[in-house]
């Protein structure tokens, strides 16, 4: 099973205000707030990171996104590229069905 949940709203001041979630395990996302938390497109990418938290480990996932974001910064992350490629890929099909 799969949980979206609130951040406590002390963990908001430590991340930027375009933050909108954070993946902490294969079956737990954080949001930042309740419109962030309502956001498909948002529920969707940080579902793929649990699903690179199940395929490299917790440990495995911390570590390779650390090092992908010291070497390439957040935006050109493998793991955020991934996220966001296979998100649109979602939202897409999501879109084809319900034409």
């Amino acid at each position: 099973m799969k949980n979206h949940l609130l951040m406590p709203k002390f963990l908001t001041y430590f991340f930027p205000k375009k933050f909108g979630g954070i993946t902490i395990s294969k079956n737990t996302a954080l949001y930042r707030d309740i419109k962030n938390l309502q956001n498909e497109k948002i529920k969707i990418h940080e579902e793929i990171h649990m699903e690179q938290y199940e395929k490299y480990t917790w440990l495995g996932f911390i570590a390779l996104y650390t090092f992908y974001s010291i070497r390439y910064g957040y935006w050109n992350n493998p793991l955020e590229i991934e996220a966001r490629e296979k998100t649109e890929k979602t939202l897409n099909t999501m879109e084809s069905y319900n034409c």
